[in-house]
């Protein structure tokens, strides 16, 4: 069990594996794989694992955050009651994002935690924690819609790939070749040899893949490869050159050198930058 403590700002739990009893003085609740608690600044928690649990926790100034999500959610209508941050009084708020929601936002969530250790001028972290708490919020809006709201979408989703909008029409071939290399990252792919796996022509696929996207298949490649190698630095003991190999780098010095384009540390320097010990396997964010 953690110690019982009262943040200063908004704290927001994701829950990726295994469970947890979140205490508050409201009551306790069960969160599950896919949940998600919001619980207001100044309010207590404590936290009970079931046996494992394996979460984010995100800490956000609360003006800051009722403030964006005012903007990005400006119909209350369409809303669950109480969750718009006009009418939400702080107390524990559960919502579902699901699993695989959970997972397509890890990515935002660790370049969060690395914004803040100094390799950047405050405008660029300013604008670059803006432009990632847009895409988690485009990720997880379908969690605060009514259900009536929800049904009647336009069925685009709202998060953000290379600066387009990404349409579940579009999906297709694309999806089809995104699963192969999901599924089969480790394996020396070139795009004529997904697009030949998909049935397609290579520069038809591209085209797809940079209308899906906002990028071509190869570069999307190295986008899943540097997900799952950051997971593999982040939750286990690996060296450099496994975690590389396991997802396709026989170079670990090319793994290496898209972590720090994208983190702005080496791979060695994240580790040594002090992630939470015991439960909480991964690192908080502030926003």
């Amino acid at each position: 069990m953690t110690r019982r403590v009262i943040p200063a700002e908004i704290k927001i739990l994701h829950i990726l594996e295994g469970a947890a009893e979140i205490s508050t003085a409201q009551g306790r609740y069960l969160l599950m794989p896919g949940m998600a608690l919001a619980l207001g600044a100044g309010e207590w928690c404590q936290m009970r694992p079931r046996q494992y649990v394996r979460l984010w926790a995100v800490y956000s100034d609360e003006r800051f955050l009722r403030e964006q999500m005012a903007w990005f959610l400006p119909d209350k209508t369409r809303l669950r009651a109480g969750v718009h941050p006009h009418d939400w009084d702080g107390s524990p708020l559960v919502l579902h994002p699901g699993v695989s929601t959970l997972r397509r936002v890890e990515p935002i969530w660790r370049q969060l935690s690395v914004l803040g250790n100094g390799t950047k001028s405050p405008e660029v972290v300013a604008v670059r924690t803006v432009e990632l708490f847009a895409g988690w919020v485009g990720l997880v809006t379908p969690a605060f819609l009514a259900p009536d709201a929800a049904a009647n979408s336009d069925g685009t989703e709202l998060s953000q790939a290379g600066g387009l909008l990404m349409s579940i029409s579009l999906a297709g071939h694309v999806g089809r070749a995104v699963q192969l290399l999901r599924d089969r990252m480790a394996e020396s792919w070139t795009t004529t040899a997904l697009a030949r796996s998909v049935a397609v022509s290579r520069t038809h696929l591209t085209r797809l893949f940079v209308a899906c996207t906002g990028f071509p298949p190869m570069r999307y490649l190295t986008e899943i490869r540097l997900t799952e190698f950051t997971r593999l630095i982040d939750e286990t003991d690996w060296t450099v050159a496994r975690a590389a190999g396991a997802v396709g780098w026989r170079d670990p010095r090319v793994a290496s050198r898209w972590f720090s384009r994208r983190y702005g540390i080496t791979p060695s320097q994240y580790r040594a930058s002090g992630r939470p010990e015991g439960l909480l396997a991964d690192m908080p964010v502030s926003l």
